[in-house]
This record gives structure tokens, C-alpha cells and sequence, in this order.
């Protein structure tokens, strides 16, 4: 499998605009959870700067974020909820509400900073 590397200034610029498409929805979160473990760091970017809380459990009004889309089994339980993401796939079952880039190859692996050393 090919993987494909984003570096934390990639990361970094893909997750502001992630935040300029949730801030322009004009949804009102009461809180953001990040779906362990890719989830987490982005889940964190978005509670400084969309200014709420990072939840540790989500409730009825709460964003919901991963790192990317690819089968849509993680996201599933969280369908009724707003769900962002930096990449999805043409083969997910969950489409997030939010997401900036699309994966097209399934013998692609999107390594992030964050599991930059995971093998």
C-alpha cells in the first residue's frame, strides 16, 4: 500500500480550512469530541478556535471530528450528529457534513503527523 504523508504544516492548513467551513455554517456547537485518535488533535484545533469545549463524550449538539472518512464504520453511531473531517472517500458510508479533501485510491494510506510513526 502506498502511503501518501501530510506533515504538520499540510495538516495544519487543511484543519484551518476545515474550521472556516464550520465557522461559516453558523451552527452553534456546545462542544466538540474527537474520535480517538485520530479525531483528537483536530477535535482540539477546532475547540480553540471555534472557542468550545473539547468533550470527552458527545451530546445532541456537539461536532463530531475525525481524521478521514474511509469506511464510515467509526462514524456510523454518530449519524444523527454533525461530523467533520479532512478527507473522505468515495467508498464511505458516512459522509461528513464537513470535510476539505477526498481520497480516491483505496491502496492509498494517509499517514498524519500525529501516526507519522506508526508502521
Amino acid at each position: 500500500m502506498k502511503k501518501i504523508y501530510y506533515n504538520w504544516e499540510e495538516t495544519g492548513l487543511l484543519i484551518k480550512e476545515l474550521i472556516e467551513k464550520v465557522k461559516s455554517s453558523n451552527i452553534n456547537f456546545d462542544g466538540v469530541y474527537g474520535i480517538p485518535k485520530g479525531g483528537l488533535p483536530i477535535a482540539v484545533s477546532l475547540s480553540y478556535a471555534l472557542d468550545i469545549p473539547l468533550l470527552l463524550s458527545p451530546t445532541e449538539k456537539t461536532l463530531i471530528v475525525d481524521d478521514i472518512s474511509d469506511t464510515g464504520k467509526t462514524l456510523e453511531i454518530f449519524k444523527k450528529k454533525k461530523i467533520a473531517c479532512l478527507f473522505l472517500t468515495k467508498w464511505t458510508t458516512m459522509i461528513p457534513d464537513f470535510w476539505i479533501k477526498e481520497k480516491l485510491n483505496k491502496n492509498e494510506w494517509i499517514v498524519f503527523p500525529w501516526d507519522e510513526n506508526v508502521d
